[in-house]
């Protein structure tokens, strides 16, 4: 054999190798690329499972927030608005409640008014005591009686006599 054989032959073996190392690079990179696939395909389903998770979830919250705020309406228009109402209801009454004893205590206050007055000596009164009290001042003021008597009975002969104060004669 000679030498141009020979480097035929060592160059056919070294390229049977290099063909043998870069078929299984890439067998290598292969698996790699296979494994990465079923990696990714297990994650994509987790993905999808954990969002398929996540609304039902949503969707129980929701539905269990439509039942709560159906509740709570039906609970406001059966128990709050007729208690609001018994409560304004009532606010009116006290109001008027109030009104009433403020115009008790007014009326209240003006009969004590007119009491204190009343118990408080007035100028009549006084010039009364002082006449009683002077000499002959009794005398005058049985006198002022006596014709105050004498002028009522006299007044209601007349008016007897003329028939009355609409001046009709009685029979």
């Amino acid at each position: 054999m000679t030498a141009s054989a020979w480097v035929d032959t060592v160059l056919a073996i070294l390229l049977t190798l290099n063909l043998l190392v870069l078929g299984g690079a890439v067998a290598v990179a292969m698996r790699r690329i296979a494994a990465l696939s079923g990696r990714l395909d297990q994650a994509i389903a987790d993905v999808r499972r954990d969002t398929v998770t996540a609304l039902e979830d949503t969707h129980a919250a929701l539905t269990k927030l439509t039942e709560l705020s159906g509740s709570l309406e039906a609970l406001v228009k059966q128990d709050v608005a007729p208690t609001l109402s018994v409560t304004r209801s009532a606010l009116t009454h006290i109001d008027t409640t109030l009104r009433g004893v403020a115009d008790a205590t007014s009326s209240v206050r003006r009969i004590a008014a007119g009491a204190e007055a009343l118990t408080t000596p007035s100028a009549v009164s006084e010039a009364v005591s002082k006449m009683v009290g002077a000499s002959g001042g009794r005398t005058a003021l049985i006198a002022g009686v006596a014709l105050a008597v004498l002028k009522t009975v006299t007044a209601m002969r007349r008016n007897r006599q003329t028939g009355g104060a609409d001046g009709a004669a009685k029979p």
